[in-house]
């Protein structure tokens, strides 16, 4: 049996992960940060590891008697999100951190969640965090997996909370296309990779939207009955630089969601599940709560 470290067990992305490992026999020790993180899981790991990866002193010992380590963690791209921690320090650093450990530890095998077309923005504090430590794990010796996901259905949770608001928009004409991926599709690309030779894996959805239809389809399940308003693309262009001096980790937030929603983002059909159905089953989950 292998020993998985499983960092960013308490993410969105991480939980789907820690249950489908379990659910194939894995044993997985979960990497937390705190007792109030660990009380969170649904499902519970076989151990738990508490150290904070920003801190490469409380990582020492997490990967002895390990195979392999799967590393979920990332900064929230959420604009409500008010972490401190950049990009740098979170999807670079930490996962750097982590990396020597591995390293130091024998372990055979890393697996890394990075973001579908991440070198080929560098200008982008989110994409160069990835591509970055890509590059590192590349260059490690281990062998290793990176997984490059277009974008997880959860990322549109925040815009169906717009809608129940009242606001749902899109920056440009909508017409740009990407196909999301769902997070349990991403955690079988895990599993598969387990074992395999080192490489590195580009992830989109089964369905191919444009984000106009994403806005619709996300408006229809909140309830909304307005229209979709169209941002221009060149009034949040002279935003940004405002906002660049107000709250800097916004700003890159921003500029993130600027330019994936204003070009074309489609990776290979690899998932499943459809947005529709992820939207259908968490308004069926809202209907029998209320």
């Amino acid at each position: 049996m292998k020993r998985i470290l499983l960092a960013g067990a308490t993410g969105h992305l991480g939980r789907h992960f820690l249950s489908l490992l379990k659910l194939r026999g894995y044993q997985v020790t979960a990497l937390v940060r705190t007792c109030e993180k660990a009380t969170s899981l649904s499902i519970a790991p076989d151990e738990i590891f508490y150290a904070d990866a920003t801190r490469p002193k409380e990582l020492r010992g997490c990967c002895l008697g390990i195979d392999v380590v799967v590393s979920a963690l990332g900064k929230s791209i959420s604009l409500s999100d008010r972490s401190k921690a950049s990009f740098h320090d979170i999807d670079y650093q930490a996962n750097y951190n982590l990396l020597q450990k591995a390293k130091a530890a024998g372990v055979k095998q890393f697996v890394y969640i990075s973001a579908f077309s991440a070198e080929e923005h560098p200008q982008l504090a989110y994409f160069r965090a990835h591509a970055d430590f890509s590059r590192e794990l590349i260059q490690s010796g281990l062998n290793y997996t990176i997984l490059q996901p277009t974008a997880l259905f959860s990322a549109f949770d925040e815009l169906a909370a717009m809608a129940r608001r009242g606001r749902l928009g899109v920056i440009g004409d909508g017409s740009k296309r990407t196909n999301p991926i769902h997070e349990a599709d991403v955690a079988k690309m895990v599993v598969q990779s387990i074992g395999k030779s080192s490489a590195v894996i580009p992830l989109g959805g089964k369905q191919v939207y444009t984000r106009l239809e994403i806005a619709r389809i996300v408006g229809a399940a909140a309830g909304y009955h307005g229209s979709v308003f169209h941002v221009p693309k060149v009034a949040v262009d002279l935003l940004l630089p405002m906002m660049k001096h107000i709250d800097t980790s916004l700003y890159h937030k921003a500029a993130f969601l600027a330019k994936v929603s204003t070009q074309d983002c489609v990776a290979p059909q690899v998932g499943e599940q459809t947005l529709e159905g992820y939207f259908k089953l968490a308004q069926e989950k809202s209907t029998a709560q209320a």
